[in-house]
C-alpha cells in the first residue's frame, strides 16, 4: 500500500508538470500568433557593444560564478554569451521554476564577463547562450548552443562544433533578399536532480514569420533535440524553409583542387536523404564556381541531414579544426510532412570561414500571409551514421575529365558496407544506373585490391545544354546492396 501511494504522488507531479509544460507552450503560441499579425519590429542593439570587433570579442570570458544552476544538484549548466562583434541584436532570457512554474527574467551584467585589456562596456545583453552537461566524466561539456539569429549547434560525445541548425530560413536563394529570423526570447525551464533531458522554449521573429518553439534537449554520444515548431506568416514567402541545417565545404574528393597540405576540409560532405519511400539516398557536396541550387521530390520524408561521413584524420591533417570530429546533423520528421523537396543550395566559397552549404524541406504547396504551420521533428547530432541505413554506403565519389570526349565526365564512386563484404567472391554484383539527360558511355564495376569494397565507374556524355541528374546503385541477383548516389552534373 505504501508503495502503491508513492507511485501514485509521482504519477500525479508527473502529470501536473507535463500540463503546466503545455499550458506554458499554448500561451506561448497565442503570442506568436498574436504577433504575427502585428508589424514586425526590429530589436535595438546594445550601443556600447556594437564596437567590439572579432578580436576582441574572441578575448571575451565567461566568468564561471555566473553560471546558471551550479547549485541545485542538476547536471545541466548554462553559460552565456555577450552582445558584441557579430552578435548585437540581445536576446531576453527567462527561467521556468520547476516547483511552481513561476517565470523569473535573467538580468545581464558586464561583471558575467571578463573583457581581458578592452575596456569593459557600461551595459551589455546576453547575445545566447550555451548547455553544458558531463558527458565525459566529471568535466562539464558543451553540448548545445544557440548564438545568432536562430541558429543552434548540438553536437555529442566525442564531437566538436561544426554544422549548425536554425529555426527557420526564410527566401534562401531567392531573387528576393534572404531573411534571417530571430530567436527573441528564451525560456529555460529548471530541470530537477537526475534528470537526463533539458526543455526550453523560445519566441521566433522575422518581418515574414513569427514562431514558437519547444526544444527538448537530450545529451550523449548523440545529443538529441526534439523540435516543436508552430509558425504564422506575416505575410506570403517564395521558400520557406523547415528544419534547415549550414555547413562549409571547401574541398574534399570530389573538389576543387587546392594548393594546401590538407586533402579535405569540410564541415560536411554530403546530404543524405531518407525518402517515404525508405529509399536511402548519398548526394556529395561541392564548393561550384557558382550559386547551385538543386531538389529531391519527395513524399513524407524519413529523414535527411547534412553529414560528415570521412572519419579519418589523415584525410585532413588539421589538429587545430579536427574536421574529423565534426558532427552529422540528422533531420527525422515526426508525423507527414506530405509532398515537397529536400532542397540542397551550394555556394561558392574561398574560404573555410564561410558557411556555404545549406539544406532544408520545402513543401509543395505555397505559404500565404495568417497561414498557421506546425512542424515536429528531432535532430540527432551523430558521428555513427552507418547505424542510419543497412546498406553500404558511398565512402568516395571523384570525378575528372575524360581525353578526347570535350563533353564527357568520368564519375568514380566507391562503395563500403556489410553487404558487400559478406558477399561471396564470385557473385556477380550488378549497376542500376539512370541519366536525365545526356547517355550514358560506360558503366563498369571493380574490386579495389586487398577490399571488399566495390567501385563504380560512370561515364557520361552531357549535352550541353541541360543538366543531368544520375542515379545509381548495386545489386546481386536483384537485392539491393547499396544506397543511391545521386549526383547533377552541369554543362
Amino acid at each position: 500500500m505504501i508503495r502503491l501511494f508513492v507511485l501514485l504522488i509521482v504519477y500525479v507531479g508527473m502529470a501536473s508538470s507535463s500540463a503546466a509544460a503545455q499550458d506554458f507552450f499554448g500561451t506561448l503560441v497565442d503570442r506568436a500568433q498574436a504577433s504575427a499579425a502585428q508589424p514586425y519590429r526590429k530589436e535595438a542593439p546594445i550601443p556600447e557593444t556594437v564596437s567590439l570587433g572579432y578580436d576582441a570579442y574572441r578575448g571575451i570570458r565567461f566568468r564561471p560564478e555566473s553560471m546558471l544552476w551550479r547549485e541545485g544538484g542538476s547536471d545541466f549548466r548554462v553559460e552565456f554569451f555577450p552582445t558584441g562583434f557579430l552578435y548585437q541584436t540581445p536576446v531576453k532570457l527567462n527561467v521556468i521554476a520547476r516547483t511552481d512554474r513561476s517565470v523569473t527574467a535573467l538580468t545581464s551584467s558586464p561583471s558575467m564577463f571578463d573583457f581581458g585589456a578592452g575596456r569593459t562596456p557600461a551595459s551589455v545583453g546576453f547575445a545566447g547562450f550555451k548547455l553544458t552537461f558531463p558527458l565525459h566524466g566529471q568535466r562539464f561539456d558543451e553540448i548545445v548552443s544557440f548564438l545568432g539569429a536562430s541558429y543552434f549547434r548540438p553536437i555529442g560525445k566525442g564531437q566538436t562544433y561544426g554544422a549548425s541548425a536554425r529555426g527557420l530560413a526564410i527566401d534562401t536563394a531567392q531573387p528576393r533578399s534572404e531573411e534571417f529570423p530571430e530567436f527573441r526570447e528564451f525560456w529555460l525551464v529548471e530541470p530537477a536532480p537526475g534528470d537526463v533531458s533539458l526543455t526550453l522554449y523560445a519566441l521566433l521573429e522575422s518581418p515574414g514569420a513569427s514562431g514558437a518553439y519547444a526544444f527538448v534537449v537530450t545529451p550523449g554520444p548523440r545529443t538529441t533535440v526534439d523540435v516543436d515548431a508552430r509558425l504564422f506568416l506575416r505575410h506570403g514567402v517564395s521558400v520557406l524553409g523547415i528544419a534547415p541545417l549550414t555547413s562549409m565545404f571547401l574541398s574534399g574528393k570530389s573538389g576543387p583542387w587546392r594548393d594546401d597540405f590538407r586533402p579535405e576540409v569540410h564541415d560536411s560532405d554530403g546530404l543524405a536523404v531518407l525518402t517515404g519511400a525508405g529509399e536511402s539516398i548519398w548526394r556529395p557536396l561541392g564548393n561550384p564556381g557558382t550559386l547551385q541550387v538543386s531538389a529531391l521530390v519527395d513524399n513524407n520524408p524519413r529523414g535527411f541531414g547534412l553529414l560528415q561521413r570521412e572519419r579519418r584524420f589523415e584525410r585532413y591533417q588539421d589538429g587545430v579544426a579536427q574536421y574529423q570530429a565534426r558532427p552529422s546533423l540528422w533531420i527525422e520528421p515526426k508525423g507527414d510532412w506530405g509532398e515537397g523537396e529536400v532542397r540542397l543550395v551550394e555556394i561558392p566559397t574561398p574560404s573555410e570561414y564561410h558557411d556555404n552549404i545549406v539544406a532544408f524541406w520545402v513543401s509543395r504547396w505555397p505559404v500565404a500571409k495568417g497561414q498557421a504551420l506546425e512542424y515536429r521533428y528531432r535532430i540527432s547530432a551523430l558521428a555513427d551514421d552507418a547505424a542510419l541505413s543497412p546498406l553500404a554506403r558511398v565512402i568516395a565519389a571523384r570525378q575528372g575529365p575524360i581525353e578526347g570526349n570535350s563533353k564527357a565526365r568520368r564519375l568514380v564512386v566507391e562503395f563500403e558496407g556489410d553487404a558487400l563484404s559478406a558477399l561471396e567472391v564470385e557473385r556477380l554484383v550488378e549497376s542500376n544506373v539512370t541519366v536525365s539527360a545526356g547517355r550514358l558511355l560506360r558503366a563498369d564495376i571493380d574490386r579495389p585490391p586487398g577490399s571488399t569494397n566495390r567501385r563504380l565507374f560512370l561515364d557520361v556524355e552531357l549535352d550541353g545544354r541541360r543538366p543531368s541528374d544520375i542515379r545509381a546503385h548495386l545489386t546481386a541477383g536483384g537485392e539491393r546492396l547499396t544506397e543511391t548516389f545521386n549526383i547533377v552534373l552541369r554543362p
